[in-house]
């Protein structure tokens, strides 16, 4: 099942690409085709609930990508469509378009117009600087999955330098996990009624722009935002319920690496301010820390990687910011074999009541065009205090296994 705002927005999206397809399949020139089919399977081994359909969940999604040319030497129009069931069914079955869009080049400029994904960001244990896109709770729990967002991008090109400009119609807002599955916000949520600082709700016009490049061995960018958040509030409502809301905002940005030998050293670094009425107030915020890495250890059978990074959050409240000040420590081991094999294992802490909690990562390609990953955390003695009291039960292993053709 799929709640009617996202109904709708699907709608146009399907509408749009009809019309697209109207076009003779000679004016596409050659399609190249890829798929990836996901496997998986989520465990919450000590989730309290007597339901199998809690405690386990099985998951088949299929994303494909069609890319052309056009016969063009200036033109690639790229169309990627995402879907997946869930053995619980309902609201974790869900549907996007990831990508669709033209990207035109022509000396020192881009152009890109249509659903698109950006990316910003340095650091290894989260990305401040990253919000272009809405991100997709759906999809996983860390919130490196994002939703496609329609924009139009002209970029600027120079000689170690790019200019990039962003006008952001149409806003999405965030999916949450239904109030019966395990790592759900432990308060029922009206996501179907949300509230905007911008008069005209989700038709509010984004912008942005991003100045990156490098220098030497520094890699760097400056990014603004104006428009609305994609990260909501909530407004508690008389009937016990809370419903999201997505202020007005505009937020400055930097992201910075240097590259020393074998040391990373990176820093992002964030000021938001609410352009309207917000229950929190404007804030800064930053990541900062560093990677060592050790080359072919184990006759050079792999490179490890040592991490520690910083989050600090000037809101300081533990009720409504799971890493205000806390610390990451971790290890990642690229191994220099035929099937790619990665393993990251990291550990945040809380500095001010010691909570914590460890995440594992690992990846491994078998056979020819099929990988393995393997992606676990646990909550380790959480203080009642902590923003991330209500996970304490909710360690999850997730295994999978994705398919390439």
């Amino acid at each position: 099942m799929i709640t009617l705002h996202r109904r709708r927005w699907c709608g146009r999206l399907i509408a749009g690409i009809l019309g697209a397809l109207t076009v003779s399949s000679a004016s596409w020139g050659e399609v190249d085709r890829q798929f990836q089919l996901s496997l998986s399977g989520q465990f919450f081994p000590n989730i309290k609930s007597s339901s199998a359909d809690v405690r386990q969940q099985f998951l088949t999604g299929l994303e494909a990508e069609f890319t052309s040319d056009f016969d063009s030497d200036h033109l690639i129009g790229t169309f990627l469509p995402y879907g997946r069931i869930a053995s619980s069914g309902g609201e974790m079955n869900h549907a996007d378009i990831r990508e669709l869009n033209l990207l035109y080049t022509a000396n020192d400029w881009e152009g890109v117009a249509g659903i698109s994904r950006v990316f910003w960001g340095v650091t290894e244990s989260g990305h401040l600087v990253d919000i272009i896109n809405q991100t997709d709770r759906l999809e996983g729990f860390d919130g490196e999955d994002k939703l496609g967002q329609p924009m139009v991008r002209a970029s600027r090109l120079f000689d170690q330098d790019v200019l990039d400009l962003y006008v952001l119609p149409g806003f999405r807002e965030r999916a949450f996990l239904p109030s019966d599955q395990p790592l759900a916000l432990p308060f029922p949520i009206e996501e179907d009624k949300g509230l905007y600082g911008a008069r005209n709700g989700q038709q509010h016009v984004d912008l942005a722009a991003r100045f990156s490049g490098y220098r030497g061995l520094v890699d760097y960018g400056l990014s603004w935002f104006s428009g609305t958040s994609r990260d909501p509030e909530f407004i508690a409502q008389s009937n016990g319920t809370f419903r999201p809301r997505y202020p007005l905002i505009n937020q400055w940005g930097l992201d910075v690496q240097l590259t020393l030998d074998s040391w990373l050293w990176k820093l992002e670094a964030i000021h938001r301010a609410f352009e309207t009425e917000a229950l929190t107030s404007d804030f800064n915020a930053s990541i900062g820390g560093a990677e060592y890495t050790i080359y072919e250890l184990a006759d050079s059978l792999f490179d490890l990687g040592l991490l520690a990074e910083w989050h600090f959050d000037s809101r300081d409240d533990r009720t409504t910011v799971p890493l205000q000040n806390d610390l990451f420590i971790g290890m990642r081991a690229s191994f220099n074999d035929t099937q790619s094999s990665e393993f990251l294992a990291g550990v945040f802490s809380d500095l001010d009541d010691s909570s914590s909690s460890f995440r594992l990562e690992a990846s491994r390609r078998v056979l020819d065009d099929a990988r393995i990953t393997l992606e676990a955390q646990t909550f380790l003695d959480v203080d009642p205090d902590n923003a991330i009291y209500y996970l304490q039960d909710s360690d999850f292993i997730v295994l999978s296994l994705q398919l390439f053709f």
